[in-house]
C-alpha cells in the first residue's frame, strides 16, 4: 500500500518503478485535521525513479474530500486532483548538500520509501482557506443571526465611513455650545 522496502526499488535502479493503487484515507485524515468531514478512496498513481542514489517520486492524486463552508459551516465537497514530486534520500548515505533548499528531501525510515503521508500531507494542503458552497459562491447573502451578522469588508468600509460622518455632525454640534471651564453645565451654576 504505497510502501516499498528499498530491497524492492533496487530492482528498479535503470528503469521506474510505476504504480496505480486506489487508497482509503478518511480515517488518517479525519484524525489530522478535525476539518474534514469525509474522504472519498483516493486514485494515486505516479513513478518512483532512481536519480544519484536517492529516489524520486512523482504522484498525482485524484479524489474528493468533503470541508465545511467556512461561511455557514454547510458540508462542500472539494474535489482533489494534485500532482507533486518529492526526493527520498537515505540519511545515512546521501549527501544533502546537492539539492536546494526549495528542493523537497524526505529522510527515509526504516530502509523504506513510504508514501502515505506525503499523499495525505498534499491532501490538506490542497484544501483552500476560503471554502463556498455553490449557492454561496452565487448569492451575496451573508449569514445572520439574533444580534449580529457577517458582512463583507466593503460594507465594513462603508459603515465606518458613514460612522464618521455621523460623528462630524456631532462635532459641529459640540462647537455651539460654550465650553465652561468649571466642568460645571448651566444648570448646575
Amino acid at each position: 500500500m504505497l510502501k516499498w522496502q528499498l530491497s524492492q526499488l533496487d530492482k528498479y535502479y535503470d528503469r521506474p518503478l510505476t504504480f496505480d493503487e486506489t487508497v482509503s484515507v478518511k480515517s488518517d485524515l479525519m484524525q489530522r485535521d478535525d476539518e474534514i468531514l469525509d474522504a472519498t478512496p483516493v486514485h494515486v498513481t505516479g513513478q518512483i525513479q532512481q536519480e544519484n542514489g536517492d529516489w524520486v517520486a512523482t504522484v498525482r492524486i485524484q479524489g474528493q474530500l468533503t470541508v465545511p463552508s467556512t461561511r455557514s459551516l454547510k458540508p462542500v465537497e472539494l474535489p482533489v486532483d494534485e500532482q507533486f514530486s518529492e526526493i527520498y534520500a537515505d540519511p545515512e548515505t546521501a549527501s544533502l548538500d546537492r539539492y536546494e533548499d526549495t528542493d523537497v528531501v524526505i529522510p527515509l525510515k526504516e530502509h523504506a520509501l513510504d508514501l502515505m503521508p506525503a499523499v495525505e500531507d498534499h491532501l490538506l494542503l490542497s484544501v483552500p482557506l476560503r471554502v463556498l458552497s455553490t449557492d454561496e459562491q452565487q448569492s451575496d447573502a451573508m449569514p445572520k443571526g439574533n444580534d449580529w451578522e457577517v458582512i463583507s469588508e466593503s460594507e465594513y468600509a462603508k459603515r465606518q465611513q458613514e460612522s464618521r460622518r455621523e460623528n462630524s455632525q456631532f462635532a459641529k454640534l459640540k462647537d455651539l455650545l460654550p465650553d465652561d471651564d468649571n466642568g460645571q453645565d448651566d444648570s448646575q451654576k
